[in-house]
């Protein structure tokens, strides 16, 4: 014999009236299950739901896993594409009123300069200041701030270390 029967001294008979007299509750409870949730077919949406999120889940796995790898190949490609850009910057041989335009943004201080400003000043063409400013913005001796009145040049960090450097400037 089994260990249920040894155990519990439960006759044949009681089990399969139980079960017998449990069954129409069972019918009931498919009935409202099956015109609940089958028929409706909200256990299919529900199931279709959970492979959806499942699937996103994977999705979103992948594309990290392959942006991450992108990006080792994207920063390598950006240090290359960088040292190609300053190779074609134009050289200050080629600007000839960097220095000039350097201890005069110097001299200002912290006030900042606009191109016509600069121009005006050191009685220079206001394009050729313009292609001065713009390699030295490229070179990052200067730092450009467009407001209502203009855009204004100001030097940076590594032009006022330049300035002090030459003497024009005292720290």
């Amino acid at each position: 014999m089994s260990y249920l029967t040894e155990a519990l001294d439960v006759p044949l008979w009681f089990l399969v009236f139980a079960f017998a007299s449990a069954a129409p509750l069972w019918i009931k409870w498919y009935k409202i299950f099956y015109r609940k949730f089958i028929v409706t077919g909200i256990l299919q949406k529900k199931i279709k739901e959970a492979g959806d999120a499942a699937e996103e889940r994977a999705n979103i796995l992948k594309k990290a896993t392959d942006n991450w790898n992108a990006s080792s190949e994207h920063e390598l490609n950006a240090a290359e594409s960088q040292r190609k850009s300053r190779a074609h910057l134009s050289t200050e041989a080629e600007q000839p009123y960097v220095k000039i335009v350097l201890k005069t943004l110097a001299l200002t201080g912290d006030v900042g300069m606009l191109i016509q400003s600069i121009a005006d000043k050191l009685r220079i063409n206001s394009n050729d200041i313009k292609s001065t400013l713009s390699y030295l913005e490229k070179n990052e001796f200067v730092d450009v701030v467009t407001a209502g009145s203009g855009t204004k040049y100001y030097l940076s960090a590594r032009g006022k270390r330049y300035a002090i450097k030459q003497g024009y400037i005292k720290e």
